[in-house]
């Protein structure tokens, strides 16, 4: 069985999957405006576009588990998790290709936090992180839907070359999120 979060340990992580959710729907957003700069980049426009949208709701969902106590008062604001993490994603954001861009959020931002909600759900306690484990799971069975629909638009050099990009910058950070938000020490 579980530990469960601690009250700290669960303000930093909402905090952390606030932030995220909200500069991915930023960096979504961006790149989908830009692909409907072209014609022929319609439909991964259309799909950056949608996924911007679910990120957003998932910010406003994880909102409502942000605890209000004064002495949680550091956490109340969305932020990253590690500040490594900022440079990563502007990396991340400055990839060039709407093909290859989708294919970043299809191959890379979706199922880092889906495995981040994996984990949760895993690490999480039910008798003292019951509304942390719905949300959870609630928004991981949200982007699975749109992992499973993602389909694979670039899958040739130049698109898997995005990828492993993106993959790096995130390993060098230690993910979307950061192990330690996730797991804390002393924990299997």
């Amino acid at each position: 069985m579980s530990r469960g979060y601690s009250v700290a340990q669960t303000a930093r992580l909402v905090c952390a999957l606030r932030w995220i959710c909200g500069r991915l729907s930023e960096v979504l957003e961006a790149w989908a405006a830009q692909a409907a700069d072209t014609p022929e980049h319609a439909e991964a426009a259309a799909s950056m576009s949608e996924l911007s949208r679910r990120l957003a709701s998932h910010r406003e969902a994880l909102d409502g588990l942000q605890p209000d106590s004064e002495v949680m008062a550091p956490w109340r604001q969305a932020a990253p998790a590690d500040v490594a993490l900022v440079a990563a994603l502007d990396e991340i954001a400055a990839s060039e290709g709407s093909l290859e861009r989708l294919d970043i959020a299809r191959k890379v931002l979706v199922p880092e936090l889906l495995r981040v909600y994996a984990e949760i759900c895993e690490h999480a306690a039910p008798h003292c992180d019951g509304a942390l484990i719905s949300t959870s799971g609630l928004l991981g069975f949200d982007l699975d839907r749109e992992h499973r629909a993602g389909g694979a638009p670039g899958d040739g050099a130049e698109g898997r070359g995005a990828v492993n990009e993106a993959e790096r910058a995130l390993a060098e950070v230690g993910g979307i999120v950061g192990p330690s938000v996730l797991r804390f020490d002393g924990w299997p």
